[in-house]
């Protein structure tokens, strides 16, 4: 089954806004079988996204919080989505070592061994935050890379506002908050020309927490972490969220 048919399913199902399709219609409109409607169907439910299905009534989108490529929305470069990590940052270096362009996203849901600034861990646990390394190939000087970490503090603020209303205080550059907490880190590495001085790429590393909870956290961290929604639901899904992000940041 190919991508574009459950991309094409997903759009149909969205515009509905939650209202039932025949599995008639809907292939009739997506011109394929209503086989291929249901494999598709089946696909989206195994990515994350709530779909029912009813005799005589068809399919609908229900909601969920899917995770993958799709739901990122529309992007201009390549998304590599993984369900754990050790780092997004270890793995979008070793991407933009080897040549991939201007934007490319990494998202995981997971990281075994997430870090932040001076080499401390930043803590990731599985599905309740957003994780991602975007990389940037921006005609900066070395001595300029600070400003990226300041774009994405802002970028991530901005998507947070559009989406869900809530307003994040940065803190130090590379920390927001939300009511008095810690709920984003931001860690930026860079590649160089030795000869030039010039960058060859940025990473740019982001933790959102989206609904982590103090029974997530080591002790020492409970005091002082936070999350937008703790415990959840959020009303955006980490992949809508991440995709916000990024888009600001190009």
């Amino acid at each position: 089954m190919g991508g574009s048919t459950k991309q094409a399913l997903l759009q149909a199902l969205s515009a509905a806004e939650g209202a039932y399709i025949s599995g008639q219609q809907l292939a009739e409109a997506l011109g394929v079988s209503r086989a291929a409607v249901h494999k598709a169907a089946q696909a989206l439910s195994a990515q994350g996204y709530a779909l029912d299905s009813a005799p005589r009534r068809g399919y609908r989108l229900a909601g969920g919080d899917p995770f993958c490529a799709e739901a990122v929305g529309p992007y201009p470069a390549p998304i590599h989505i993984y369900d754990t990590l050790q780092s997004s940052n270890l793995t979008a270096k070793q991407l933009a070592l080897g040549g991939a362009p201007h934007g490319t996203l990494v998202l995981t849901a997971h990281q075994q061994a997430g870090r932040g600034r001076l080499g401390r861990r930043f803590e990731s646990p599985a599905g309740k935050g957003v994780y991602l390394s975007l990389i940037l190939r921006p005609a900066l000087s070395a001595a300029d890379a600070q400003s990226a970490t300041i774009s994405a503090a802002v970028a991530v603020a901005r998507a947070v506002k559009a989406l869900c209303g809530l307003e994040l205080g940065i803190k130090w550059v590379n920390d927001l908050y939300y009511q008095g907490r810690k709920v984003c880190g931001i860690l930026t590495e860079a590649g160089t020309d030795m000869e030039s001085g010039q960058l060859e790429w940025l990473v740019v590393g982001i933790g959102l927490n989206l609904i982590t909870s103090p029974a997530d956290w080591p002790e020492e961290l409970a005091r002082t972490a936070g999350s937008l929604y703790p415990g959840g639901p959020a009303p955006v899904s980490r992949a809508v969220l991440a995709g916000a992000i990024a888009r600001e940041l190009l």
